[in-house]
This record gives structure tokens, sequence and C-alpha cells, in this order.
């Protein structure tokens, strides 16, 4: 998928993505600074702890640099970190856990948050989240699904915040100069309040998703390097505890000037899998006669999804492992009288 690119079927976008989202059984930790761009040693030491974290623990951590005051303040930024008794800077943090990092620990601290993340990150999640971003008409939108994985029940107050952070800012910081590049930069929260939309507030099944629905002005993102952050945030009395956190990069741009005729598509969503997958196909008229089949590297039909009569416009259908029975590349066909399609899909 490319960054930024035109959705050819802009009429289906949501549907389509609101289908596919998968959420990864996945733990993530928030890894926080907390900063202003003022502050002499957020510039030296804290900087450099910054900078080699990210470098060292990218896969299992999602690093944010909240202004609590300075050019780059947000108030979002400044309430999450007071949340967890942020009183100077810089200051660090993994989830709400502070880790005390001094100009004198720098190496040290490294290591010890390095192993702290190796080991979280294999710990089975309570829950996450996924979505996919789309830039329209100003906003950036978000469709976000919350999954719960159990093993059983979770029990509390779960909320669902969304956050656009930038990464490679170029501005002022102290000790540095006017063209320090900031990395992983909190921009603003996708609601007023500050730790999100309440996602439940009770029991809740292993297994139970959530829908929920978030949309942030944004006059511009060409020439951003823009992220997408959700947090799921467990209310613990007056205090917001990270429980997953996830992000992504990769916003779709859907234009509201040009104008996309039909063609005949198949998608499969996602094209990666381990369990299943989502064959939508459009076609821009009626077929009397179709076949969706599912082949293996060999040429060899090892699936039929649909056999029959196809409707214009869109038509979707399940592939999971049991239809296919082993990991490996397959590839899905459409074949009517007047088109033949073909795209692939990788069970992992």
């Amino acid at each position: 998928m490319k960054k930024n690119y035109l959705v050819l079927l802009v009429a289906c976008l949501f549907l389509v993505k609101g289908i596919a989202q998968q959420v990864e059984q996945k733990q993530r930790i928030l890894v926080t600074k907390r900063t202003a761009d003022w502050c002499p040693y957020c510039g030296t030491w804290g900087w450099t702890y910054f900078e080699n974290a990210i470098e060292q623990n990218g896969e299992n951590a999602v690093f944010m640099a909240a202004h609590y005051d300075g050019g780059l303040y947000d108030p979002a930024a400044k309430e999450i970190t007071d949340n967890w008794g942020g009183f100077y800077q810089p200051k660090f943090f993994a989830n709400e856990m502070e880790q005390g990092v001094t100009a004198s620990n720098v190496t040290a601290k490294l290591a010890q948050l390095k192993f702290q993340l190796d080991i979280l990150g294999t710990i089975a999640p309570i829950a996450n989240c996924g979505f996919e971003p789309v830039y329209e008409n100003g906003d950036i939108k978000v469709a976000a699904k919350v999954k719960f994985f159990g093993p059983l029940q979770a029990q509390g107050e779960f909320y669902l915040g969304i956050y656009l952070l930038e990464d490679h800012v170029t501005a002022f910081q102290a000790s540095i100069d006017s063209n320090a590049v900031h990395r992983h930069l909190f921009r603003e929260s996708f609601t007023t309040e500050t730790f999100g939309k309440l996602i439940v507030n009770g029991n809740v099944d292993a297994g139970q998703e959530f829908s929920l629905d978030f949309a942030l002005p944004v006059s511009e993102i060409t020439g951003h390097e823009y992220e997408v952050v959700g947090i799921i945030w467990l209310k613990n009395g007056d205090k917001f505890i990270p429980v997953n956190v996830w992000s992504t990069d990769d916003i779709s741009l859907v234009s509201g000037v040009s104008v996309i005729e039909p063609t005949n598509e198949v998608l499969v969503v996602p094209t990666v899998t381990i369990n299943a997958a989502r064959i939508i196909v459009q076609s821009i008229e009626d077929q009397p006669v179709a076949t969706v089949d599912v082949l293996d590297v060999n040429g060899r039909i090892v699936a039929t999804l649909h056999d029959g009569f196809l409707k214009k416009r869109y038509s979707d259908f399940d592939l999971d492992w049991n239809l296919v029975g082993q990991s490996g590349l397959y590839f899905v066909r459409v074949t009517t009288p007047t088109f033949v399609l073909v795209e692939k899909v990788i069970f992992q």
C-alpha cells in the first residue's frame, strides 16, 4: 500500500476498510517523552536518549514526544503526561512507568528500556485497536475497531484515544538550534476529551469487538510525515493507564475533485493473513455467469467461492483457512464472459 495514494474505488472505500480491518494480537508499549522546546537538557542527554530509544525499539513500542509547554505545546500532550505525574523535563515513561533517566545514566537506562520492552512485548494483549486512516475533504477520518482477546473476560472502564503525531519536524530546540529535527512530535488529539471515547464500562468477553469513528480537521497532509496513533486506556481511579497502543503512517487520500470511472476490480483484504480474507468484486455490469476460484501456485483450483450470477457493482465472499488447508501463496481468479481478474493472497 502506497502512502497517500489516490483510491480507485472511492465509492466503496469505507465499506472495504470496515470489512477488512484486522486487529493485531500484539502488545506494544507507549514510550513518552515529556519535553519543551526551551528546555536545555531536552536538547542534550534527553535528545540522545530518545533518539537511541527509537532506533533500538521500533518494533515493540510507539514513541511520542509530548511538549507540555513552549512553542510546540499541545494541551492534550500536557494532560497525558500530567496524568502520570510529570513535574519537570525531560522525563520519560514506558506506558505509565517513569524511567528515571538522568544525564549520568543514559546508556544504562537505554539498556533497561530495551529489556523492559522485549519482555512486555511477549505478553498476550488484553485488547488492541486497528484502523486505516483516510484523508477526505479536509479531515483525517478514522474508522477504528477494538477487539478484546481474553483469555476469558476483561473488566473495567476502557477508552480509545486517537492522536496525530508528526515525524521529522524541523523546529527550534534549546541546546541545538532552530533546525533541530524533532521525532514523533505530538500534534493533536482527535477528540476534545484527551483520553478519547468510551469503549465499554464493565465486563467484556474475549472476542468482543467495538467500532468507533473519529475525524480531525487538517488543512493539508502533503509534505508532512503524519502518524495516527490509537491508545486503549483503562481508567484506574483518576488515572488513565495505557492497555495497548497501535499506529500507522499510511493515510489514504480520497480526491474530492477527480471523477473516477468505475472499472472491473477484485480486491483481497488483507492480502497477507493468518485466518481469513474478504474477496470484494466490482463488476460494472451484471454477469449472467461468473466464477470466483482460489488456485494454488500450480494452477489447481482448491476452492470455488462463487459459481453463477454476479450482480452489478459490489459482491463479497469469505475466504478462510479451512478452504485452502495450508500456508502458502494462492491466487483468487474471477472469470466472466467479459473479463478475467486475478489477485494474490498469502496465508501464513
